[in-house]
Protein backbone atom coordinates (compact mmCIF):
# COMPACT_ATOMS: atom_id res chain seq x y z
CA UNK A 1 0.00 0.00 0.00
CA UNK A 2 1.47 3.40 -0.90
CA UNK A 3 2.37 5.72 1.93
CA UNK A 4 0.19 8.76 2.23
CA UNK A 5 0.54 11.99 4.09
CA UNK A 6 -0.90 11.74 7.59
CA UNK A 7 -4.17 13.52 8.16
CA UNK A 8 -5.40 15.14 11.33
CA UNK A 9 -8.51 16.76 12.58
CA UNK A 10 -8.59 20.47 11.76
CA UNK A 11 -11.80 21.45 13.53
CA UNK A 12 -15.36 20.41 14.33
CA UNK A 13 -18.22 22.68 13.21
CA UNK A 14 -21.40 22.63 15.26
CA UNK A 15 -24.67 24.50 14.93
CA UNK A 16 -25.96 25.86 18.23
CA UNK A 17 -29.05 27.88 19.10
CA UNK A 18 -27.34 29.92 21.84
CA UNK A 19 -23.71 30.66 20.95
CA UNK A 20 -23.02 32.72 24.10
CA UNK A 21 -24.14 29.82 26.31
CA UNK A 22 -21.46 27.64 24.73
CA UNK A 23 -18.79 30.35 24.98
CA UNK A 24 -19.42 30.42 28.74
CA UNK A 25 -19.61 26.61 28.90
CA UNK A 26 -16.29 25.99 27.12
CA UNK A 27 -14.56 28.75 29.12
CA UNK A 28 -15.73 27.54 32.53
CA UNK A 29 -15.87 23.78 32.16
CA UNK A 30 -12.93 23.11 29.83
CA UNK A 31 -10.96 26.36 30.27
CA UNK A 32 -11.06 26.83 26.48
CA UNK A 33 -11.29 30.35 25.06
CA UNK A 34 -12.55 31.97 21.87
CA UNK A 35 -9.73 32.28 19.33
CA UNK A 36 -11.56 34.17 16.55
CA UNK A 37 -14.97 35.63 15.74
CA UNK A 38 -16.89 36.13 12.49
CA UNK A 39 -19.31 39.04 12.65
CA UNK A 40 -20.24 41.43 15.42
CA UNK A 41 -18.47 40.37 18.65
CA UNK A 42 -21.70 41.08 20.57
CA UNK A 43 -23.73 38.80 18.24
CA UNK A 44 -21.26 36.63 16.29
CA UNK A 45 -22.37 34.69 13.23
CA UNK A 46 -19.82 32.07 14.18
CA UNK A 47 -16.71 31.74 16.30
CA UNK A 48 -13.88 29.35 16.99
CA UNK A 49 -12.85 27.91 20.34
CA UNK A 50 -9.08 27.36 20.37
CA UNK A 51 -9.17 27.13 16.55
CA UNK A 52 -10.59 23.58 16.66
CA UNK A 53 -14.27 23.98 17.57
CA UNK A 54 -16.34 26.14 15.27
CA UNK A 55 -19.69 27.22 16.74
CA UNK A 56 -22.22 28.41 14.16
CA UNK A 57 -25.06 30.54 15.50
CA UNK A 58 -28.44 29.20 14.36
CA UNK A 59 -31.27 30.49 16.56
CA UNK A 60 -33.76 28.23 14.74
CA UNK A 61 -31.79 25.06 15.50
CA UNK A 62 -33.97 22.71 17.56
CA UNK A 63 -32.21 19.37 17.88
CA UNK A 64 -29.15 17.23 17.36
CA UNK A 65 -30.02 16.09 13.83
CA UNK A 66 -27.36 17.28 11.41
CA UNK A 67 -25.20 18.75 14.17
CA UNK A 68 -22.58 16.11 15.07
CA UNK A 69 -22.36 12.80 16.93
CA UNK A 70 -20.27 14.05 19.85
CA UNK A 71 -17.18 16.03 20.79
CA UNK A 72 -14.41 14.17 22.61
CA UNK A 73 -12.38 16.32 24.99
CA UNK A 74 -9.38 15.13 27.00
CA UNK A 75 -9.17 16.63 30.46
CA UNK A 76 -7.03 16.19 33.56
CA UNK A 77 -9.94 16.07 36.04
CA UNK A 78 -13.07 14.38 34.71
CA UNK A 79 -14.89 14.61 38.06
CA UNK A 80 -14.42 18.40 38.23
CA UNK A 81 -15.49 18.81 34.59
CA UNK A 82 -18.62 16.70 35.23
CA UNK A 83 -19.54 18.78 38.28
CA UNK A 84 -19.12 22.07 36.43
CA UNK A 85 -20.94 20.78 33.35
CA UNK A 86 -23.95 19.82 35.50
CA UNK A 87 -24.25 23.50 36.49
CA UNK A 88 -24.92 24.17 32.79
CA UNK A 89 -27.65 21.52 32.69
CA UNK A 90 -25.56 18.58 31.42
CA UNK A 91 -26.91 15.13 32.20
CA UNK A 92 -25.22 11.72 32.17
CA UNK A 93 -25.76 9.42 29.23
CA UNK A 94 -26.20 5.66 29.41
CA UNK A 95 -22.94 5.15 27.44
CA UNK A 96 -20.95 5.66 30.64
CA UNK A 97 -20.07 8.13 33.38
CA UNK A 98 -17.76 10.07 31.07
CA UNK A 99 -20.54 10.85 28.57
CA UNK A 100 -22.75 13.93 29.06
CA UNK A 101 -25.51 15.57 27.09
CA UNK A 102 -26.34 19.27 27.12
CA UNK A 103 -29.94 20.55 27.35
CA UNK A 104 -30.15 21.06 23.56
CA UNK A 105 -28.70 17.62 22.70
CA UNK A 106 -24.97 18.32 22.19
CA UNK A 107 -23.02 15.29 23.48
CA UNK A 108 -19.51 15.23 24.96
CA UNK A 109 -17.24 12.26 25.59
CA UNK A 110 -14.75 13.08 28.35
CA UNK A 111 -11.38 11.34 28.17
CA UNK A 112 -8.63 11.31 30.75
CA UNK A 113 -5.72 13.39 29.55
CA UNK A 114 -2.52 11.36 29.58
CA UNK A 115 0.19 12.91 31.74
CA UNK A 116 3.15 14.28 29.82
CA UNK A 117 6.73 13.70 30.87
CA UNK A 118 8.40 16.66 32.59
Amino acid sequence: MPKSHPSSLDHVAIRVSDIEFYVRFFARVFKMEVSSIDGDPERPLQLWIQDVIQLISDSDFQGPEGRSAHIAIATENIDLVLAEAREFGAVAQTKGPNWIEMPDGLVFELLEKKPTGD
